[in-house]
């Protein structure tokens, strides 16, 4: 970290909390009335240095109000919450549309053909430093459903699997690549999504996540986050491993 950087996170860890911004964690952001009173202090210390450093970017006319960058913050520092992350390094933007929206996709089919064409998108993660997030589908998560999907947890865990390498020893099939705990259990929470995906049974975690074991960590979140209680009767081993990651126990304060 340049030396400067680190004086200036000093600095403004310093000043008080802008009070515009505890209005809207206290009114619009319902997983900060939930977080004891430690970790709500932390999470407005994380927030501080997270809103100085990305950049937030409207995008389809979508105007950045401080309810936007306040509301994306807070879920973003949640995940960091134990552990910086050093504040989601490498991540330089993150570009908000008012709804989905449309992003190209490139498939290579048999006989290395390619083919060119659009899907809908609700987020995702660019590994070359950005996030792209649609707010009415933040708002719905969090307003107006109880499905215990957050696309902001999902979008960010993406980053860190990328950053510590979380799923990197997990093949498409589900087949552990790596021989430690972490992985196997990965591995076979993936591989039952997958079972239960194609057999069309409901899940604590969101069937998105058998596409692939980079979906299934960032689905496990999600449901670590927002239906603890659920997914640690579905599923113990997977939760333990995630209280381990994120060194937090939602089940002791996500009543």
């Amino acid at each position: 970290m340049p030396i400067y950087q680190f004086f200036k996170r000093k600095w403004l860890l310093r000043q008080p909390f802008p009070d515009n911004r505890l209005k809207i964690l206290e009114s619009k952001v319902p997983v900060y009335r939930k977080l004891p009173q430690h970790y709500r202090e932390t999470l407005k210390k994380r927030m501080v240095i997270f809103l100085d450093e990305k950049r937030f970017e409207g995008c389809g006319g979508l105007t950045i109000t401080d309810q936007i960058k306040t509301v994306i913050a807070a879920y973003a520092s949640v995940l960091i919450l134990e552990e910086t992350a050093d504040y989601y390094s490498g991540l330089q933007s993150i570009l908000v549309y008012p709804d989905d929206y449309m992003a190209p996709v490139y498939e290579e089919g048999e006989g290395g053909v390619i083919t060119e064409g659009f899907e809908h998108r609700k987020g995702e993660y660019w590994g070359a430093g950005n996030i792209v997030l649609s707010w009415s589908d933040i708002e719905e998560n969090l307003y107006e459903s109880n499905d215990g999907q957050n696309l902001i947890y999902h979008e960010f865990s993406h980053l860190l699997d990328d950053r510590y390498g979380l799923t990197a020893g997990i093949d498409e099939e589900g087949k552990p690549l790596r021989d430690d705990e972490w992985t196997h259990i990965m591995a076979g929470s993936f591989r039952k999504l997958q079972r239960r995906a194609y057999e069309r049974r409901k899940s604590a975690l969101d069937l998105y996540g058998a596409q692939n074991p980079a979906e299934l960590f960032s689905v496990a979140t999600e449901a670590f986050f927002e239906k603890p209680d659920e997914l640690h009767r579905e599923n113990p081993d997977l939760y333990r491993m995630l209280n381990n990651f994120y060194r937090l126990d939602p089940l002791r304060w996500m009543g």
